[in-house]
Parts: C-alpha cells; structure tokens; sequence
C-alpha cells in the first residue's frame, strides 16, 4: 500500500529523454512539487542487431543515479519506472535493467507498447477537462508513437507501432542532410506503418485530437513563436515548419525560436511522423497537452490509493472474456493465500497478488484446449494485453501457469530476472492449492489443516480423509518429489 504521508516519484525512461516526476497527494490529486529531465537518447544507442552500447548504458546509469539521490528516502512503493520501446527492443535489456535498478534504487519494468499507450491516454486525461466527446491522443517519443482513442478517462483503442523522433531521424537523415525527397520518404515510410489502423481509427472518428510529450509541444510551441498559431497544430503550418529544416540543409543548422539546443538533432524525424500521422489520419488540427505517460503513472498510484488497482480490472475482464469457473478459482486463491499468509510477514505484497492472479486465471486455458492447458494458460497471459501489468509481471505469471502442474521445472525460475526463489514458492503453493481443490468440492478441502514453515509444508487431514481420497494422496505423493526440487519438504499427515 503507497503510504500517503510521503511522496511519490513517477520516472519514464524514454528512447529519447529520461522522465521524473515527483509529487504529494492533495485531495486525491497528486500535486507536483518537482520534475527532472534527461536528454538521453537511449534509441541512439542501438546498433543494427538491437544490442545497446555500453557508452549509452553508462550515460543512463549516470543519469538514474542522479534521480535515485532525489528519491532515495521513498519507500519503493511510491516509486514507479517504467521502460519504454528501446527497451522492449534491446537484446541486453536485461542486463542493463539489473545495473539500472541498482542505480536508481528501486525495481524498473518494461511495458508493452498498448500498455504505454494507456499509460499516456490517462495522463493526458487527467490533465484536461473532463468532456465526452471522443479525443484522439498522439505521442511521439524517441522510439514509438502511441495513437489512442478515448472517451473521458477510458481508453477505446490503442496502438503503439515503432516511429519516433530518434528512429526516423537516424532512418531518413543519417548523416544529417535534409532534403526535401527525403522528408516525402520519411512520411511514407510513416504513412505505411500507420495504414492498418488508419481506417478503422478514421471510422471511429473523434472530436479532438491532442498531442503529448517533447516532439509535439516542442512543434506547437515553434509554431506558436513563427506562424502565431495560438499553440494550434495544422497541416499548412507543419508544411511550412518542414520546408524551413530543408533550407536549413542540415540537422546541425536548425536553429528556430522555441526550438531547444537538445531537441534540434532529432526535431526533423518527429515533424515527419506528426506530418505522417496528419495525412494517414485526415487529421485537421491538434493541441498539445502537458499531461504524458508520467503522469499517467501517477494516476495508476492515484488510483492504488483510492482502492482501486487497474489489475484486478484486468484479470476480471479476462476472467468474463474466457468464461472461466469463478467459484473454482475462488476456491484456489483461498487455498493457496491461507497457505501464503502464514509465511513471514516480510514476504512481499506484491508476491501475494501474483498468487492471487495465477489461481484467479489458472484455468484460463481450458477455452484453447484441456490437453496441456498449463501451457495454454501461460501462453495467453503472456501475449494478451493486460493493462497495468508490466511484460515482466505477465512473463513471471505465465510461468506460474505453465508450472501450475507436472514437472517443476526449475531451470525456468532461475532464469527469471527477479525473485526466482519467491517465484518458485508461489508455484509450490499454487500446485498445492490445485491438488487439494481437485474434486471441486469445498466442504472436503476447507477442512484440512496446513502448516508452513521455513522450508517445511504440512498438511493434516481429518481421519481417513486420504483414505477416502486416494486420487489426492497420489498426486501429494508425486507432488512431494517435485517440490524436493526447490528445496521444500512436504509432509503430510
């Protein structure tokens, strides 16, 4: 639970810029007491086999040491980081993670692309008036490009697809030059990544469009200072600001009023996706928002404390989506949190709700196939879009659903990148809780005992319960031998 007398510290590290944002609560609304920003440029240090150099690795770490003084007196969970497309796409991204959590001193995950998109839409929500029309929110980051529909604060579509300001200006002006047949390459190349969604976003339609973060507030802003646009974005004027960059000649010699010595080298490949997005899109015109994915992370905390988790939303649509078997899942959540909760009481909160998932979605296989539905399970909790679970939280998840029966396999836990042991121990107690809810019948399970403790289980049984359950007996048998493999003796009584 985020204590509600300190602060909290949202942290974005883009593909372009490293994002912090530290706030109070008052009046249920976070109020912002300081912001840090570092031009990073993590995307520009890929090279062509996605693998990130290690003179950018170092200049992040740098940078998230500094972020890591200003909040290291936070308790960890008022802190929430997140890692966006250029980690997503680099191969050492879980090397250089493992470095950057000890930087900056408190856990980082990397979310989807869709997920980055909700992240956005709430904080661009969140930052207007509210209103029922439907908004149209675009963000250019350094990597990606989120495109979302919504209505108030509820998203209805979204996309992430893989163009931004440090991509496209790396792609289309390598060495620097700008030319005019380049920008019209560089705003095809984005209308063709944009064409598979264009017409059904046009169909839906909407009544504003809105822009977030640097790219699309810096363009309003040089707007703003050339044309007198009053902050408006239009297609005339992202002509016009295009056709300043080809006169210019090169990157190095942009030089606008409202253009900010650090935003220059990659300013060119943003206005082509904006351009891209104009005329894919049909869109007529644009305001830029000061609200982005900081702060819609500071509303997913926002929300934690008013009661409200976007996860349990999650797993409950999942839940309704694949008709899963409620009362049988609630028996294995109370199961296996009786088991939990007689553990120390440092074991972490955030371990008992992925137990709490897992037996909640256990089953959620069973609509592909009953053969190996394990297998099935854990393959649709790590490819569907699950909003406010970060690609690590549904990796480690899937995992606890392949393992939730047959062989423990414990090479796969170690190789997970946090808690391994932890881990291991939610999938002994979820494959417990199975066993003994096997025969779908409360009154008989509810009535054993169970003890845990240190690397010890025990399970009493009423007289002749095992004798009269001789299928449950024989799992418990097999089940000791594979729990041996993560150092746990199961006794039972």
């Amino acid at each position: 639970m985020i204590n509600t007398n300190r602060q909290l510290a949202a942290i974005d590290l883009g593909s372009n810029s490293f994002h912090m944002v530290v706030a109070r609560i008052q009046n249920n609304q976070p109020q912002v007491i300081d912001t840090i920003k570092e031009t990073v440029r993590l995307a520009a240090g890929l090279d062509d086999r996605n693998v990130l150099s290690d003179a950018k690795k170092e200049e992040a770490l740098e940078c998230l040491r500094r972020f890591g003084q200003r909040i290291k007196d936070l308790p960890a969970q008022n802190v929430m980081a997140v890692g966006t497309n250029t980690l997503r796409k680099a191969r050492n991204s879980a090397a250089f993670l493992f470095e950057a959590e000890k930087a900056l001193g408190f856990p980082i995950n990397i979310v989807a692309g869709r997920e980055e998109a909700r992240l956005v839409y709430q904080g661009v929500a969140h930052a207007l008036a509210p209103t029922e029309d439907y908004r149209l929110v675009i963000d250019i980051g350094g990597g990606s490009t989120e495109f979302i529909i919504g209505q108030a604060y509820q998203p209805i579509m979204m996309e992430s697809i893989g163009m931004g300001c440090v991509n496209f200006t790396n792609k289309w002006f390598t060495d620097g030059v700008i030319t005019e047949e380049r920008i019209q390459n560089a705003i095809l190349d984005g209308r063709r990544k944009l064409e598979w969604i264009s017409d059904e976003y046009i169909a839906h339609g909407w009544q504003e469009a809105i822009g977030s973060s640097g790219t699309i507030k810096t363009i309003a802003g040089i707007l703003t200072q050339n044309y007198d646009s009053h902050g408006v974005i239009n297609y005339d004027n992202l002509k016009a600001l295009a056709d300043l960059c080809v006169q210019a000649g090169h990157v190095s010699h942009i030089i606008l009023p409202g253009l900010s010595e650090d935003r220059a080298p990659i300013i060119i490949g943003g206005i082509c996706v904006l351009m891209a997005a104009f005329e894919e899109l049909q869109i007529e015109s644009m305001v830029a928002s000061e609200g982005a994915l900081r702060e819609g992370l500071l509303n997913d905390m926002i929300e934690s404390v008013k009661g409200h988790d976007i996860r349990m939303d999650t797993v409950r649509d999942l839940e309704l989506r694949y008709h899963l078997d409620v009362a049988q899942s609630g028996r294995i959540c109370h199961t296996a949190l009786h088991m939990f909760d007689q553990l120390d009481s440092k074991q972490d909160e955030a371990m008992r709700l992925m137990l709490l998932w897992a037996g909640r979605l256990h089953e959620i296989g069973l609509s592909i196939s009953h053969n190996n539905y394990p297998s099935h399970s854990g393959y649709i909790v790590e490819q569907s879009d699950m909003p406010g679970f970060s690609r690590e939280m549904q990796n480690t998840l899937g995992l606890m659903l392949r393992l939730q029966r047959g062989k423990l396999k414990m090479e796969m836990i170690q190789a997970l990148p946090r808690l391994p042991g932890a881990c291991a121990l939610n999938i002994i107690l979820l494959r417990i809780a199975i066993i003994l809810e096997r025969s779908r019948d409360w009154e008989s399970s509810r009535r054993v005992k169970i003890k845990l403790s240190d690397d010890n289980i025990l399970l009493k049984f009423p007289k002749k319960y095992l004798k009269n359950h001789p299928l449950t007996k024989a799992d418990l048998k097999q089940e000791a031998i594979e729990v041996s493999k993560a150092g746990f003796k199961l006794q039972v009584k």
